[in-house]
């Protein structure tokens, strides 16, 4: 894999500035514009990358192998990830008049280009986002403890609860390719690779900060665990005040991953780590009672030193076995980094694997009394090759429109029975009718085909619906039928049946 020769860092605020342009300063009252709306503004620059791939990375190689990069550009990039580590924009201005207007803060942000501007009367606060933060910088050095009709302001950078880490990317993943592996999940507000201030290269993670919290749990969710190349990305929430400082973005741990299974040892990890520098903690991921092993994690004394032991140790052979290497999220000690792997793989597995198991068809109709159980059944697959948001599961058939009227039927009819409404001789009936027709419909129309989640026999129904065999209602004529008038009379009967549940409530 050759490293990209020239790497750009996320162009991130060149469409912010042309949503929020249009904004209008005449947005005086709270209730006109809300501080969320300005994803919403820009809801189509994220459909638009999301239709984007992401180019997969070639097969990995370690940083060893990278060829060096000039003097020059190795500046640009250490530049350009300053640059966006201090682009905070989003300004707060707190205690001011009740009645302040959002063209009063205009007049008092004279000096700087507003990109958006809210104003909460009933809490006296503004929400201000100007051009760069050079500009937030500056409004805060000037304007912070100044008066306002007598009132003295506090002006502040925005809090933000929606910045990310992403770990373990490949080096040689650009900047570009990192914009649009994340921008796909909501509109960002800056992202940036972290690059290593001796060689340019990439150090394996970066940061992005989302407008709402929404997209970043989003993307958290999505891109936890996700295969990468031959790498499975990490991601974790990030406080912004571990960010405040350039030393801060360096890492100082190391997580060794695909170790054999047998290394129990911490104390052997640790001899394996300390021939070029003494590792400050090591300790391997050791719990009985979780899957969760095969690695550990490695904190040195500086960031340098981390970086020195990757380049060194990364795909090497560790007990027979080729070890990967990647620096872990920085700002954290090794005790709490390792306990955070740790959650976050178990989280893998247990997404990978599901938390409960698929119910069959036998416990969904014996608990028809159920609401959640109602709410399946009435979002039916629909049909066509994709069916659906994620495609339609081979295992799970489309459900027929007379099955599932018959189910629905016989679950308000049981709730009605429990209720002890008045109703119990006709849901009764009802009840009978729309059992009776589920194994009409089992026999004359989906024998060949799986059923709702399984494919019970027709005993297993039968003892579901504590029902003796049916031979009241000829086939094709029933109730449930075949013909749009049987269909319609099951309709029929369904509303008057949910008439009068409502009337009786």
């Amino acid at each position: 894999m050759a490293a990209a020769s020239s790497i750009q860092p996320p162009s991130v605020h060149s469409s912010l500035v042309r949503e929020e342009s249009a904004l209008s300063p005449e947005m005086d009252s709270p209730g006109s514009r809300q501080p969320e709306e300005e994803e919403e503004a820009a809801a189509a620059v994220a459909a638009a990358a999301a239709a984007a791939p992401v180019q997969p990375p070639e097969p990995g190689v370690s940083l060893r192998e990278l060829p060096d990069l000039e003097p020059e550009e190795i500046e640009k990039r250490l530049a350009k990830t300053r640059q966006e580590l201090s682009n905070r924009r989003k300004i707060l201005i707190k205690n001011l008049p009740p009645d302040t207007t959002n063209q009063e803060v205009h007049e008092i942000l004279k000096e700087y280009e507003l990109k958006y501007c809210f104003v909460d009367r009933n809490k006296g606060t503004a929400f201000v986002t100007l051009l760069n933060g050079d500009q937030a910088q500056d409004a805060i050095r000037s304007l912070h403890h100044s008066t306002v009709r007598g009132r003295l302001i506090n002006v502040t950078l925005q809090p933000t609860d929606s910045l990310l880490c992403l770990t373990n990317l490949p080096h040689t993943f650009t900047s570009q390719q990192f914009e649009e592996l994340v921008r796909a999940y909501g509109n960002i507000e800056r992202s940036f690779l972290v690059y290593s201030e001796l060689t340019g290269h990439s150090k394996g993670y970066g940061f992005v900060e989302y407008m709402k919290k929404d997209s970043a749990s989003r993307a958290r969710s999505e891109l936890l665990g996700r295969p990468l190349g031959d790498r499975s990305l990490m991601v974790q929430w990030m406080d912004v005040n571990q960010l405040s400082q350039e030393e801060n973005l360096h890492s100082r741990c190391l997580c060794v991953d695909r170790l054999p299974l047998d290394l129990c040892d911490s104390e052997e990890l640790s001899q394996l780590f300390s021939e070029t520098y003494k590792p400050v903690f090591c300790q391997l991921a050791q719990d009985e009672a979780s899957p969760v092993r095969g690695f550990g994690v490695v904190e040195y004394e500086s960031a340098e030193q981390a970086e020195a032991v990757l380049t060194e140790m990364d795909r090497t052979l560790v007990g027979g076995q080729e070890v990967r290497l990647s620096l872990c999220t920085p700002g954290t000690s090794g005790r709490s980094t390792l306990a955070a792997l740790i959650a976050a793989q178990g989280m893998i597995l247990s997404n990978r694997k599901g938390l409960l198991p698929e119910p069959n068809l036998a416990q969904l109709l014996t608990s028809m009394t159920n609401p959640a159980a109602l709410q399946i059944l009435m979002r039916p697959y629909h049909t066509g090759k994709r069916g659906g948001k994620y495609g339609r599961h081979s295992s799970l058939p489309f459900l027929r429109p007379p099955l599932t009227t018959a189910l629905l039927t016989l679950g308000k009819a049981h709730q009605s029975a429990m209720l002890g409404n008045g109703l119990v001789l006709q849901n009764l009936l009802h009840m009978q009718l729309a059992q009776q027709q589920l194994l009409h419909i089992k026999d004359k129309r989906i024998t060949s085909v799986s059923s709702l989640l399984g494919d019970p026999s027709r005993l297993l129904m039968q003892k579901a619906l504590s029902l003796r065999p049916p031979g009241l209602v000829s086939l094709g004529k029933g109730l449930l039928g075949d013909s749009p008038t049987a269909r319609a009379s099951l309709t029929m009967i369904y509303q008057r049946s949910l008439g009068r549940l409502t009337h009786d409530r």
